[in-house]
């Protein structure tokens, strides 16, 4: 004789089994790649607005960055950027200098600065948001970019598929101790990176 708990556990096992066969499957783990960039294949600029009308860009000569990256999935990417602070360079008369000194940059004690982030999601198909650290002057504070991808496909010059990224974002310079010239130039300041990348087989 069965007893009469068996056919109700019989059931909920069967149901349970069903629940299982329906669960969604989580997709792998994105295959994220290297990739590095430097100057060569990338621009890192800033802009300064003065007296709230005009405005002035400069950019750094000399950074590299490392980004890990799934090409078809750049909600997943890290990236981690070095820049040498004296590679600096403005047009301005006595831009560069000025930018140099201990009231900016002060590239002698401060010679780099970094930034480390990941991106938090997709905004849209082509948008994403990278949100991270800066470190400028020995100060860390948070910082966000936006991020797109511009382009990807095969390029006729390189004879490979490459892509192509911008991402932008801004920084209180008053946070990292830059309180010089404040009736002159903003207090926010935009930082804008292009970067142009090889990601398939020639």
């Amino acid at each position: 004789m069965t007893p009469p708990g068996r056919p109700l556990l019989r059931r909920h096992l069967a149901l349970a089994g069903m629940g299982l066969a329906l669960a969604p499957v989580r997709p792998a783990q994105a295959q994220l790649r290297q990739y590095r960039f430097d100057q060569k294949l990338g621009r890192l600029s800033f802009t300064a607005r003065h007296f709230g009308v005009l405005s002035s860009t400069g950019q750094f000569e000399r950074f590299d960055a490392q980004v890990m990256l799934d090409p078809a999935d750049p909600s997943q990417a890290e990236v981690a950027v070095a820049v040498e602070t004296g590679s600096i360079d403005l047009a301005w008369p006595g831009a560069t200098e000025l930018l140099r000194s201990p009231a900016y940059f002060d590239s002698d004690t401060h010679p780099q600065a970094r930034f480390n982030g990941r991106a938090t999601g997709v905004a849209a198909a082509d948008r994403f948001r990278i949100e991270g650290e800066l470190t400028l002057k020995g100060v860390t504070r948070p910082m966000r970019m936006e991020a797109r991808l511009l382009r990807r496909g095969r390029d006729a010059t390189e004879g490979a598929e490459i892509a192509e990224f911008s991402a932008s974002g801004s920084l209180n310079r008053l946070e990292f101790g830059m309180v010089e010239d404040r009736t002159t130039v903003s207090d926010l300041i935009r930082l804008d990176v292009q970067v142009r990348l090889l990601v398939g087989p020639a």
